[in-house]
């Protein structure tokens, strides 16, 4: 009877850890690594160089014609408005009697002494300087996705997916919308 309740133990218990142990899933297949060749990684990098050198060759030429950021920056609208009012004041000058022109020529004068040069300043626009900024960064963040996505086609052979990102592309065009709600409200006066 001994060697029966043996045969018998041990083929419940195999039978029972036959039970509990479990087939491994298979694994998907890892995609082969192909080394990247130098003329992939050229391809690969060439967004991040050509943005780099359009920006280089703007500023650059920026630089050769004398023309400041800061002078791109401002509200040329305004200053041309600043313009029709002066031309408003020269007309009604000239339109006023010799005694009323020769009254607003001291009233001039005396504004003149008494006010500060340096409160004069160029209408910048930080509506104009929000939208340059953000859309060189996100030009600029596109040309680093566009890398990323082409190196890891040619290194695994598989497009990212980057669909969750096109969230954050279209956030930094939030910059733009002052610019363009200050040129519709001008556009509408």
């Amino acid at each position: 009877m001994k060697p029966l309740t043996l045969f018998l133990s041990l083929t419940a218990f195999f039978t029972y850890a036959g039970l509990l142990a479990q087939t491994p899933a298979p694994k998907p297949p890892v995609p082969q690594v192909i080394p990247i060749t130098d003329a992939e990684k050229w391809i690969a990098f060439s967004p991040i160089l050509l943005f780099l050198l359009i920006t280089c060759l703007v500023f650059f030429k920026l630089k050769k014609d004398k023309v400041s950021l800061k002078d791109l920056l401002l509200d040329k609208d305004a200053n041309v408005q600043i313009e029709i009012e002066k031309t408003k004041q020269t007309e009604a000058f000239l339109a006023a009697s010799p005694e009323s022109q020769q009254a607003m020529k001291e009233a001039s004068a005396t504004l003149n002494n008494t006010s500060d040069s340096n409160t004069e300043k160029p209408n910048t626009s930080v509506s104009r300087f929000l939208a340059f900024i953000s859309g060189l960064v996100s030009v600029g963040l596109a040309c680093v996705l566009t890398t990323f996505a082409i190196w890891n086609y040619f290194d695994v052979n598989v497009f990212p997916d980057l669909n969750n990102l096109v969230g954050v592309l279209l956030t930094l065009g939030i910059g733009v919308v002052p610019y363009a709600f200050n040129k519709v409200t001008t556009a509408a006066k």
